[in-house]
Formats: structure tokens, sequence, C-alpha cells
């Protein structure tokens, strides 16, 4: 007695190929949504961490007359060192849209406009650019809160720590990024986030952190214009 072979059903090469090529085709449609929600998401977890560290410089200056961290050169006395009490995860000074081998994608305010200004002494500015001087700016004595940036998004390769207008070009220009947030792939797109004097987090676009306004700046004829050198005051 002979029996018949059940007939099995199988795809063609066609046909695979044919599967093949819609997956595709959906792969490709789907990815931008897919890259759009991670960019978005990473975005919104660097605005948390900006929230976090503003409401530990505001913690810290209640417990310290009102001043931020002096700006110091020393590792054990940098900003991080003085607030990590008040943040205490150290995760949080990480973007996640940073690059992957970077520790740290924030630096504060150094306020060197300000200090300029006030400490007329030439041996006490000197003390205060070489990370000696003993005070912090008040929080108070910040005219312009709501538009004053105290946290800004460091350029991933930079060490820098406090944006100092004395450096270079000006750390504002030369070691802040201006563009880590991308919206899609359109390279002009996006900005960065920054904290501000009054606690807010705001995405700003590229440039828009030092023109028309520096927002880096404390005293008023320095948020519209660029500082004097000391031959030129």
């Amino acid at each position: 007695m002979k029996f018949n072979k059940p007939l099995i059903a199988a795809f063609t090469l066609i046909e695979l190929l044919v599967v093949i090529a819609i997956i595709g085709i959906l792969a490709s449609l789907l990815m931008p949504a897919l890259s759009s929600a991670k960019q978005k998401a990473n975005r919104i977890k660097c605005v948390n961490n900006l929230r976090q560290l503003s409401m530990a410089l505001t913690m810290y200056a209640d417990d310290f007359n009102d001043e931020c961290p002096p700006v110091s050169r020393s590792f054990k006395n940098n900003w991080m060192a003085k607030l990590r009490p008040y943040y205490l995860n150290h995760k949080l000074l990480k973007c996640p849209a940073d690059k992957f081998m970077s520790n740290r994608s924030y630096l504060i305010n150094g306020w060197n406009d300000y200090f300029r200004m006030t400490l007329k002494n030439k041996v006490d500015f000197q003390s205060f650019t070489n990370g000696l001087w003993p005070h912090g700016m008040k929080l108070t004595a910040i005219r312009h809160p709501s538009d004053t940036i105290t946290f800004g998004e460091k350029a991933s390769d930079s060490p820098h720590v406090h944006m100092d207008f004395y450096q270079g070009r000006g750390n504002d220009i030369e070691e802040v990024e201006q563009n880590r947030h991308r919206t899609g792939g359109n390279r002009n797109s996006g900005g960065s986030n920054y904290g501000f004097a009054d606690g807010s987090i705001r995405l700003l676009k590229p440039g828009e952190s030092v023109a028309p306004i520096n927002l880096w700046a404390v005293m008023d004829m320095w948020r519209i214009e660029p500082l004097p050198d000391d031959n030129n005051p």
C-alpha cells in the first residue's frame, strides 16, 4: 500500500525577497521616528539632571550665606564636590546625549564679569582668577535671574569646569556645546539645555545663549558687549 506524502507549503525565492524588501522599507520608515523619540527622551533626562543640579545650587547657597561654590582649581573643592551632598547621585553630571566616554556634561557659570567689577584690587582679582578667592557669587546679586545662566552643557572633550570669559575667546564660545540636542538629522535644529538662576531650565537654539544678549553675564554692560581686557578697561 502506498501513502501519498503530504504537501509542504513553502515560499518561493521571489516571495522571500519581496517580504525582505517590505520589512526593509518598514524599518527605514520607522527608524527616524525611533531616533526622534530617543533624542526627545535624552533631552528630557538632561533637563531633569539640570533641574536637580539647580536645586542643589540653591540649597548650597541657603547653607552658605547665599553664595555659590567659590571658583576653585582643586578637584576636592570644585563645584561638583561642593554640591555633591545636595545632588548625591553623580550620574546627574552626565547628559545621556553626550559621548559614551564622557563622565561630565555640564559646567557652571564662573561669574567672571561680576568679580571683575566688584574686586577693584588687582591682587584680589588675580586671586579669584587663580581659583583662590574664598567667596562665591551671591545669588541675590544676580539682577536678571530668569535670564542669567547658572549651568550649561560643555563640549564633550572640554575639561573646563567653569564658564570663563577670560580664557581664549571665552568659554561661552569655545567650551560650551551649543547644539547637543538636535532634532532629527538636521545639524542646525535643536539646541542645548541651560539652567537659570531662577531655577528654570530652557532649551536654547545654537547661539542664543550669547546673542543678542550674553546670558552668561551678570553685569548689564557685559550682557551686550565683550569683556574689556586688563589693558583697556
